[in-house]
């Protein structure tokens, strides 16, 4: 939230990038609930006020675009929404390749790029048995359907798929942890959130699993309460895919200046403060166990290491959005790409102009990072890829270790350090396959 407000007051201070134009933002928490995800929709629709269908109750402005939830299934909620008023949608990280058959949405983040790049990882290593496991949500499952089908492709096997239930207390890690248990595989792709993975790890710790190599998607591999060091004998080691991390100049600044002593009527950034700080401003909490908030904790200190992938997308979303405007201000009439070259009127938006310039916007952020959307609604990836590697302070520690890029030509793709990398059993030597390794210096 604070990298959207951040990029949209930069924006406004710029004389090159939509002069007399000032933006502006409208914001829902969705509390991760599937209903409010819905109410939010309809209630930006409605200009930000009373929900009211097919009535725009918002005169003075217009709705330019939407930033989804990070969640694909809730992206996916709020599509088929939105493809009914032909509002476009930019995701900043929903991931799922099911999203790029909505129309209106665009995303900074897609994981069929990832499919591929695991299962290059894969040969790379020269794993030919492995075991897959997949939350039971749309971000899971077809993730799960195209990384077995890319595994088979590059030539290596599938010995189990197992289900992560999201909708089971315990996530199925009691069976889950059965049938690892009883596989001969030691390499294991995960495809799911963090908090659902959770279950399955503190099973793993339970029956004391260790040994295996874990392959982690995006969405687990920089989680930080999965470094916690009852895990380290389970997931030390592991390797996964991250979100490519971008520069934002002048940020870090912006987020240190952050004070509830100066927005008083902000309720985010006291939540943002009670978060970082774990503490709390509610004055009638007796409990012991919360330590109150001071207002004297600093925040540069705290937040030195703070993982600002997913912040990175957020901020290129709004910038990608802007450049889109800037696009459809420069349209000459006779011109423009609509009916008999007409252009748009940016004081009386239409959605379906909108998304017309989003889906062809190209230009690079401030850190040189080209952004511009395919066919599919998706901009080229780059992953980072990350191990897990034991420190001398016996701490677990996300280390870079390679990158992943799709632009790039198939035998340049993955790029691996592999000098770099820690196993499971504090091994540093590569396992890779002889054949693959010698092409790849072909």
């Amino acid at each position: 939230m604070q990298a959207l407000i951040f990029a949209v007051e930069e924006i406004n201070s710029r004389l090159d990038l939509l002069p007399n134009i000032t933006l502006g933002f409208l914001i829902y928490d969705t509390c991760a609930a599937l209903r409010r995800t819905v109410e939010g929709a309809l209630w930006m629709l409605s200009g930000g006020g009373e929900i009211i269908p097919n009535y725009q109750c918002q005169e003075e402005t217009r709705l330019a675009c939407i930033i989804s939830y990070t969640g694909s299934t809730r992206s996916i909620i709020m599509t088929q929404i939105l493809d009914l008023y032909r509002y476009p949608q930019l995701s900043y990280f929903s991931t799922s390749p099911s999203l790029s058959s909505m129309n209106q949405l665009s995303s900074i983040s897609s994981n069929e790029v990832q499919y591929r790049g695991l299962a290059q990882l894969v040969t790379y290593f020269g794993w030919t048995w492995i075991g897959l496991l997949a939350t039971d949500d749309d971000y899971g499952q077809v993730g799960a359907q195209m990384v077995k089908k890319e595994i088979i492709t590059s030539g290596a096997c599938v010995a189990f798929v197992e289900n992560i239930l999201t909708g089971h207390p315990k996530r199925n890690a009691p069976n889950i942890v059965h049938v690892i248990k009883k596989s001969v595989v030691n390499v294991v792709i995960v495809l799911s959130s963090p908090f659902d993975f959770l279950p399955v790890v503190e099973e793993l710790v339970s029956q004391n699993v260790t040994g295996k190599t874990w392959v982690a998607s995006e969405s687990w591999s920089t989680s930080a309460f999965l470094l916690k060091e009852r895990f380290q004998r389970v997931l030390g080691g592991t390797i996964g895919f991250a979100i490519h991390g971008g520069q934002m100049l002048g940020f870090g600044e912006y987020l240190y200046s952050l004070h509830p002593s100066n927005h008083l009527n902000d309720g985010f950034v006291n939540e943002f403060w009670e978060k970082v700080f774990s503490c709390t401003w509610n004055k009638k909490d007796d409990s012991n166990t919360t330590r109150k908030c001071t207002g004297r904790e600093n925040l540069k200190t705290s937040l030195i290491k703070a993982d600002l992938r997913i912040t990175f997308n957020v901020y290129t979303c709004v910038y990608a959005i802007a450049w889109a405007l800037q696009s459809l201000l420069q349209c000459k009439p006779g011109q423009g790409p609509f009916h008999h070259g007409a252009c748009a009127d940016i004081s009386s938006l239409q959605p379906w102009q909108v998304h017309h310039y989003v889906k062809n916007v190209n230009f690079h952020t401030s850190d040189g990072t080209h952004i511009f959307f395919n066919d599919k609604g998706n901009s080229p990836a780059i992953y980072d890829i990350l191990n897990w590697q034991l420190e001398a302070t016996q701490n677990l520690k996300q280390v870079l270790v390679g990158i992943y890029n799709s632009s790039a030509p198939p035998e340049h793709a993955l790029m691996m350090d592999n000098a770099a990398i820690r196993w499971n059993q504090g091994d540093t030597q590569v396992h890779y396959h002889k054949k693959y390794f010698n092409d790849m210096l072909k």
